[in-house]
Order: C-alpha cells, then structure tokens, then sequence
C-alpha cells in the first residue's frame, strides 16, 4: 500500500473511514466519533470535546424535525 500522508492524530489499525462504511454511520456520527478518538492525541483537547458536544447538539436538533 502506498504511503499516505496524514496527521499524527489519524492512526490506528483501520481507518475511520473504513469503519464509518462497515458501521454506516451517517455523517454526523462520523463526525462525533472521529472527534472522540482523535482529541486525546491532539494539542486541543478541550477544544476538539466541546466541538464534539455542539455537532451532538446539531445532530440532536436535526434527528427531531
């Protein structure tokens, strides 16, 4: 496989995007998760939480209507 570059914070054994596919998850719940599991090894860890809490806000208002 060739060489892909990416950020420190995206790593793991299989992508998110490989597990967003196999999950289904909609973009929201991508997104929420992708924040989850990145914030701890990025310099914004607060910051990427409280991003995370506005997209479950957003995601919260959408599903409702």
């Amino acid at each position: 496989m060739e060489n892909v570059n990416t950020k420190y914070y995206y790593k793991g054994k299989s992508s998110l995007y490989k597990f967003s596919e196999e999950w289904e998850l909609n973009s929201y719940e991508f997104d929420i998760i992708k924040r989850i599991v990145r914030c701890r090894h990025k310099d914004s860890f607060e910051e990427d939480l409280k991003k995370t809490k506005d997209v479950i806000d957003i995601y919260l208002k959408e599903h409702g209507k």
